[in-house]
């Protein structure tokens, strides 16, 4: 019951967010949250330690209660706070041209956001991103409890860092 509440409500946000100018990443979020820490500029430490760092600053951020897991409600605060951060134009797209230009914003996470282009017209609609982002939760969500904890999002990114190897 609630993961078919869930995929309605993120179609039901899509259609309603989108019609006004209206998902990614977390590490493999194909929408990364606006509150993504800048990557360090030297690389000095173990990738997994900078991994374990970037996701435990994303699930803080998005941890609006701060009960130590994201919840699918504050997830979907997360998937509309990050669209806002990536500038929809008025017709309530995102040129992927020109996300190179947003501060923040790595080569990862702009695959990410081309990957989430299922239509591949150049340009994301809120639809895309909310379903690409859905996707990441629905797959990293193992115990479907309808909550992330840090412990979830790593096991995910750790397994997606595999089969891209």
């Amino acid at each position: 019951m609630q993961r078919t509440f869930r995929m309605i409500y993120a179609g039901a946000c899509a259609l309603a967010l989108t019609t006004t100018a209206h998902t990614a990443s977390a590490a493999d979020t194909p929408v990364p949250s606006p509150t993504t820490p800048a990557r360090p500029a030297a690389a000095h430490k173990p990738a997994a330690s900078t991994l374990a760092h970037r996701l435990q600053a994303i699930c803080s951020a998005a941890d609006l209660n701060h009960d130590g897991s994201v919840s699918l409600d504050e997830f979907h605060q997360d998937i509309v706070q990050g669209w806002h951060s990536l500038g929809p134009d008025a017709e309530g797209y995102v040129h992927l041209s020109q996300l190179n230009q947003l501060p923040r914003i790595g080569k990862g996470q702009l695959r990410r956001l081309a990957a989430a282009d299922k239509d591949g017209d150049g340009k994301l609609s809120f639809k895309e991103v909310v379903q690409a982002r859905m996707a990441y939760f629905e797959a990293a969500d193992v115990d479907q409890n309808d909550a992330l904890s840090l412990q979830e999002c790593m096991a995910y990114e750790r397994q997606r860092r595999r089969l891209q190897q």
